[in-house]
């Protein structure tokens, strides 16, 4: 049972600033979950929902709201991570805070069998990566692209706003004809022409990313029928069931599995069963959540490299007290990295004390 939860909303200062196709961040607020149990366990998780709704509906004023009704629901109650989804069913939705509650709880699991969690999850060592870059200055993309490419990252991902891609797309293929390549629209492309993606198929991309908004299951079914490129899911799978439901549709080939985004590790390993194509993406989260990420995707049977790098690659400060750290396109996954608990505390601009 649960003798004390509190919430840290921690301020990380990006090095560079993330383009996205609908914005670019600066800084990033997440939240970090303690949570302590009766028998003295402690379990953390990480709340990677953005101040503003531009990825998906919740962020995050909504995650600490949730988490005091999640508190109330796990009052009196074992925590483990099996009885958890079925706890806390009564809340529709917000899977991100869910899965910040999720991975505390698979922290506490891990301690009561006196194991890491790397050692219960039996995960791997390494877990093979991709490099996003946002399309900016063309000459500065282009220097990214190659460094990328010379690190050993197997998969590039572009971010840019339709308008500006397919004159990016043409300059970048002329400089690195062969190099993996795939976009990411974040669901921006709703206004553009069926032909407009057409143009896209010359490209040899290894997949388009969420081309429209997530409820977009027709239109997205209609354009994969006209593309040889295959078209990856995101923000539209939120459960197992969304991963079935495009597959009867043939609204795309691949998914994106977001621990996060999908409620936690139990979803994501049932998605993992469907046997799907999917690969293993990054919510620019500190290192806490990442680590968690990481664990899941170095689980057998991704089919692309995870996307994700090094935490030190975007954040001026990081919260593990052990760097994730990238060696020839390969993330080194420690055996038991911890919180730095003190430098959480120091910066943390808000504290919420939930029991």
């Amino acid at each position: 049972m649960i003798r004390h939860a509190e919430l840290y909303i921690v301020p990380l200062t990006f090095k560079h600033p993330i383009v996205t196709a609908h914005s670019v961040l600066s800084t990033r607020r997440t939240i970090i979950l303690r949570l302590e149990t009766t028998d003295g366990l402690i379990g953390y998780g990480e709340g990677v929902a953005f101040e503003t709704p531009w990825y998906t509906a919740e962020t995050v004023r909504s995650t600490i709201d949730v988490s005091t009704l999640i508190t109330n629901l796990l009052a009196g109650q074992s925590v483990s991570p099996h009885s958890f989804p079925a706890l806390v069913r009564s809340i529709i939705g917000h899977p991100m805070a869910k899965a910040m509650w999720e991975s505390a709880c698979w922290e506490i699991e891990a301690a009561r069998q006196q194991k890491t969690l790397k050692q219960l999850l039996d995960a791997g060592d390494t877990v093979d990566c991709g490099r996003t870059i946002g399309i900016g200055l063309l000459a500065q993309t282009l220097k990214s692209i190659e460094g990328a490419l010379e690190s050993g990252f197997d998969r590039i991902k572009l971010k840019a706003a339709p308008e500006e891609l397919l004159y990016s797309l043409n300059e970048i293929r002329a400089v690195f004809p062969d190099a993996p390549l795939m976009i990411d629209l974040n669901g921006s492309g709703v206004e553009q022409p069926l032909s407009w993606f057409e143009q896209l198929d010359a490209h040899r991309l290894l997949m388009i990313e969420q081309p429209y908004p997530s409820t977009y299951w027709a239109a997205s079914t209609d354009l994969q029928v006209r593309l040889e490129t295959p078209i990856c899911l995101d923000e539209s799978i939120t459960c197992r069931q969304d991963v079935e439901t495009m597959t009867r549709l043939g609204a795309g080939r691949i998914v994106n599995i977001k621990p996060a985004r999908v409620g936690g590790l139990t979803e994501a390993l049932a998605i993992r069963e469907t046997n799907v194509p999917y690969w293993v993406g990054g919510m620019y989260e500190s290192a806490i959540g990442r680590y968690h990420t990481l664990l899941f995707a170095s689980l057998s049977g991704a089919a692309y490299p995870a996307d994700m790098a090094g935490t030190s690659a975007y954040f001026e400060t990081d919260l593990l007290d052990t760097p994730l750290e990238v060696n020839g396109g390969q993330l080194i996954i420690p055996d038991d990295p911890r919180p730095d608990w003190a430098k959480i505390r120091r910066l943390a601009e808000e504290t919420i004390q939930l029991k």
